[in-house]
């Protein structure tokens, strides 16, 4: 290429620079003139800048699971036999600090609730249930309501998205948010809670995305005791409806419901003296257990399923003659009278 060429072909780039300089200098001022800048330009400078729509203030995300109860060693059975939407690995910061502090954690295997289910809760002080996605059998039921009455420990956590879990806990102790009930209605009117079956999200005040929502203290119970304010990643609406369960974290004003968009503060757990009903699981996985305050939170539900006084003996092995099957819970007959 000649010299001539080249040269001129700098000075074009040189003059178009020189435009393209100018003109981004002129736009502000030609804006100041009697401009306005395009609406796409200022809704973008308003999310990026507004100091207000900055709500998404994580928590911190450290401390540790530590347990206050000086409770002799007891033992705490963990539902995995129903086909539970939930591992192990979910729950070990919870099983960390019972071990820690001298108590046994056993797993309700599918053999062993097929078994003797009533054998397994008879050697057990606290039955923790998260998501079963199989039905629990009337008997089972049965068994599980002696287990409570004779001072057993239940803990009763459920996320709103399986439906395992509006219909399953339904046969236990709740209704789905339409106001069916599944199984026994007396076992829900025992403890007067229902879960509800879709999630709530708070696009005002929320951690990291509008579907984790913060939950703070309702009035004093032990399960709340030293928490200022925890995460819960995907929770459902509790409704108490009798006088023995109390509210014990209550989401905040403008959170809604999934669906039906109705806001308002939503219970999130609730606690009676021997059951605690919680609307969120994913605060026990250790991703999850160290946001805000949820680690005092795992730490007083250990404390909580630990320091009941169950019956020696309860629940009682069914007979045939009993009316229910052999291993299984006492069904509608008269219950066998011990030798």
């Amino acid at each position: 290429m000649s010299q001539r060429n080249l040269l001129g072909g700098t000075v074009v780039f040189a003059v178009a620079l020189g435009l393209i300089l100018v003109g981004a200098a002129v736009a502000p001022y030609a804006f100041q003139l009697g401009g306005s800048a395009p609406a796409d330009t200022e809704n973008a400078a308003k999310q990026a800048f507004d100091a207000d729509e900055l709500v998404a203030t994580p928590g911190p995300e450290s401390g540790d699971v530590t347990m206050d109860s000086n409770a002799e060693p007891k033992t705490v059975l963990i539902d995995v036999g129903h086909e539970n939407d939930v591992s192990e690995s979910d729950m070990q910061p919870l099983v960390d600090a019972l071990v820690a502090n001298g108590h046994q954690v056993k797993y309700l295997t599918r053999e062993d609730a097929q078994r003797d289910f009533n054998g397994s809760l008879r050697g057990a002080d606290a039955f923790v249930v998260v998501n079963p996605e199989q039905p629990y059998t009337g008997d089972q039921l049965a068994g599980l309501r002696s287990f409570e009455d004779a001072g057993g420990r239940v803990a009763l956590l459920g996320d709103p998205q399986s439906a395992g879990t509006t219909s399953v806990l339904g046969l236990i102790t709740v209704s789905v948010s339409s106001g069916t009930t599944g199984g026994d209605a007396g076992l829900t009117s025992d403890y007067g809670v229902s879960f509800g079956s879709s999630s709530l999200y708070n696009m005002h005040d929320y951690y990291l995305n509008y579907e984790n929502v913060y939950a703070t203290p309702e009035g004093e119970t032990a399960l709340t005791e030293g928490v200022d304010e925890v995460v819960f990643r995907d929770a459902a609406p509790l409704s108490v409806s009798a006088d023995s369960v109390s509210p014990a974290l209550v989401s905040g004003g403008e959170t809604r419901v999934e669906s039906i968009r109705k806001t308002g503060p939503y219970t999130v757990a609730a606690q009676s003296e021997t059951v605690v009903a919680i609307g969120d699981a994913d605060f026990l996985a250790p991703e999850s257990a160290y946001e805000a305050d949820n680690e005092v939170l795992v730490g007083n539900l250990a404390d909580f399923l630990v320091s009941g006084d169950k019956e020696a003996g309860a629940p009682a092995s069914a007979t045939p003659e009993s009316g229910g099957e052999p291993g299984s819970a006492p069904g509608q007959g008269t219950a066998p009278t011990p030798a």
